[in-house]
């Protein structure tokens, strides 16, 4: 999977104010698809907001998608391009999947948020 269309999914993200946004190179597993990209949101309006985007993004890309999971509840997003596999996740359902520790030995990408999460900020402690 390019490069250049994961950091333009990423940012497609971070637009939404997604957080904690992970590839994971699959091409050497015997799956079907390239990449994974996981994501965090946090709620469900936001992560169903983030799905909305990163869709008309990778359309625009040149993508179109096969099939999509878990929209209406909006815990666990999954966005399935074939080739490429885009899971949205609250905070907990990521920690409770953990899709990262699943899949700790492929090639990894981590994404510059540029922004704390709510649940890692540091309110009132000294510097």
């Amino acid at each position: 999977m390019s490069e250049r269309i994961l950091e333009a999914l990423a940012e497609a993200i971070h637009e939404r104010h997604g957080f904690r946004v992970v590839a994971l190179d699959m091409s050497a597993v015997p799956l079907t698809m390239e990449a994974f990209l996981i994501a965090s949101a946090e709620n469900r309006i936001q992560a169903k907001a983030i799905a909305d985007h990163v869709e008309r993004t990778a359309r625009g890309l040149g993508f179109r998608r096969h099939h999509l999971e878990g929209y209406e509840d909006g815990s666990w997003i999954l966005l399935d391009f074939i080739d490429l596999v885009v899971h949205i996740f609250l905070p907990s359902t990521r920690e409770y999947y953990d899709l990262e520790m699943l899949w700790s030995d492929v090639p990894r990408i981590e994404y510059d948020d540029g922004e704390v999460p709510p649940d890692e900020r540091s309110y009132g402690t000294p510097e």
